[in-house]
């Protein structure tokens, strides 16, 4: 038989990609080939009806996650076409498996997990017209998938069913290490290649002390001396680059900071949009067949990191919601770009940036990598969640979190947030009209919960997780996705002539709420001529508005 490789048609030389079916089909002759090769097509269905494909790597031909020794191997698991316009990563796992084939007996302490195709409703979605400005491949998929959401916005809220499907397998994989591939095009500069590292301040110190302080390193030396340069992702503080550029907050709906809630060291490669298609894809693939050697390398190292991070969540008391960048501080890094100048539009006749290729520029920019933490939370022992929020235990349960049941009527004492303050985007974004600006009151109270709602115990592995999603203030809650629109809507409300003689009454009888209302009157103009607000105001705080109005329905119960 001759030799795999022989028998699959590169075509990212002649600036042509992989089609999903020859991406699938190329994967299929590999593991004809190579015993060390398998690829499965899993029951996870996609949006657009096709299952989602897993290829395997395994020196010991074992290609089950529970056959796996993790005391002696390390899973790097790889996810592709995500954004199937930005597909090189697809085909450059074309190119890294048939290496793992060939040489396997140079990786035997990794096991590789390659999704070769995330995104297949887009990918089948081809088009030379689906990333404007790119010089290659001819071809390409389109960003949004089937029902035209972007899946690198979902990994919170899991509104497809491809995003089900993926936390599963992730779930059950339970990774060391995790890379997403991708494209860029937010400005340009002479490298290839870009990284995003999970941002440090919101990972685990374990982690973060491993990662900052021996691997990120290792991966930028190592690289260039294969002549691949790389520089980190190239997000601007102001329009160019030249200004400084700063850490990319990947937040949970994000794919690398999804999978760093589970302690896995994970990573984005953010190809360079402006380079040839041939380039992008053979340093996709450089960088990638380099994680593989790191990982056989260090296998020790990355086990047992991982293991003292699980050790920390598990034990974890506190945690931070929400992080914001650090301005008062940078470092200079190193950084080849392009001159800038002036150009003016040869549309519209304005002035516009214009990167000229023809003048290489090295020079030194700012790097701000610092982010400060806020919103600190004791995680509670429990979270009793109604039984009305199915959405939400199931999203629980596709992660991995354990949720019981409760097997009778009870009234808990327990603690719950009043939501004082939020807001809401105008338009939608990824089928949702997101919150931020929440702000919330803690409380103590007694609420009836029913046989059947859920409770969820934060003594169990994937911790962090159910403290970001639960509680409402997190960057990615399931609160800002709208899980919990419902509370936020008042149901009953009054009639003038009906609440009057009951208002006067509430104030005859409670001579501190008169007070505070008279005070309310002399302080307000424009309240004191309200007719309606005024007696709003009396009926916000009379024991006829209802209770559960912007209350959280979750608790927060400590033993």
């Amino acid at each position: 038989m001759a030799p795999a490789f022989s028998q699959i048609n590169f075509k990212h030389q002649s600036n042509r990609s992989f089609t999903y079916q020859e991406a699938i089909d190329n994967f299929k002759i590999l593991a004809d080939e190579y015993a060390e090769i398998e690829l499965v097509e899993t029951n996870y269905l996609t949006d657009v009806g096709r299952p989602l494909h897993v290829v395997v790597y395994n020196n010991d031909k074992k290609f089950k996650p529970g056959e796996i020794d993790r005391n002696k191997k390390t899973v790097l698991f790889i996810n592709n076409a995500i954004h199937p316009g930005e597909s090189c990563g697809v085909d450059a796992s074309v190119k890294l498996f048939s290496d793992l084939g060939k040489f396997h007996k140079l990786y035997p302490n990794v096991v590789v997990v390659c999704i070769p195709v995330y995104n297949i409703g887009g990918m089948l979605n081809r088009s030379k017209y689906n990333r404007s400005a790119q010089p290659g491949p001819v071809e390409c998929g389109f960003r949004g998938n089937y029902q035209n959401l972007d899946l690198n916005r979902d990994f919170i809220k899991t509104d497809a069913l491809n995003t089900e499907g993926f936390v599963q397998l992730f779930q059950q994989w339970n990774p060391n290490l995790f890379m997403d591939t991708h494209t860029t095009n937010g400005s340009d500069h002479q490298y290839t290649i870009t990284l995003i590292t999970s941002q440090k301040d919101k990972m685990n110190p374990e982690l973060k002390n491993y990662v900052y302080g021996k691997m990120e390193p290792m991966l930028y030396s190592e690289m260039k001396k294969k002549n691949v340069e790389m520089i980190p992702y190239v997000y601007s503080i102001n329009k160019t680059p030249d200004k400084g550029i700063k850490d990319f907050l990947e937040t949970p709906r994000y794919s690398s900071g999804y999978a760093n809630l589970f302690n896995c060291i994970s990573f984005i490669s953010e190809a360079h949009k402006y380079k040839s298609f041939n380039g992008r894809v053979e340093q996709t693939y450089e960088l990638l067949k380099y994680l593989c050697e790191y990982a056989t390398r260090n296998t020790n190292d990355l086990i047992e990191v991982k293991r003292r991070a699980d050790e920390y969540s598990k034990n974890q008391k506190d945690f931070y919601l929400t992080w914001s960048l650090d301005t008062s501080k940078s470092q200079k890094l190193p950084f080849k770009g392009y001159a800038l100048e002036s150009k003016k539009s040869d549309v519209t006749g304005q002035a516009m940036i214009h990167y000229n290729r023809d003048k290489k520029v090295d020079m030194e920019i700012p790097y701000f990598r610092e982010y400060v933490a806020a919103d600190r939370v004791d995680a509670p022992d429990y979270y009793v969640i109604p039984q009305c929020y199915r959405s939400v235990a199931k999203r629980l349960e596709l992660n991995g979190v354990e949720v019981k049941v409760i097997d009778r009527d009870t009234i808990l004492n327990g603690e719950m947030y009043r939501i004082d303050n939020f807001h809401s985007i105008k338009s939608p974004y990824e089928k949702h009209f997101m919150h931020d600006h929440i702000h919330v009151t803690p409380s103590k109270q007694s609420i009836q919960f029913y046989k059947g709602d859920y409770l969820v115990s934060t003594n169990q592995k994937n911790k962090r997780f159910i403290v970001e999603v639960l509680e409402p203030h997190a960057s990615d809650s399931y609160f800002r996705w709208n899980f919990f629109d419902n509370i936020l809507q008042q149901k009953e409300w009054f009639s003038d002539f009906g609440f009057d003689p009951v208002a006067k009454d509430l104030l005859v009888n409670d001579e501190n709420l008169k007070k505070s209302f008279e005070e309310k009157r002399n302080s307000d103009t424009t309240f004191a001529k309200n007719h309606f607000q005024q007696l709003y105001w009396i009926f916000l705080r009379s024991p006829y508005y209802e209770k559960t109005h912007r209350r959280y329905p979750v608790m927060r119960y400590f033993e």
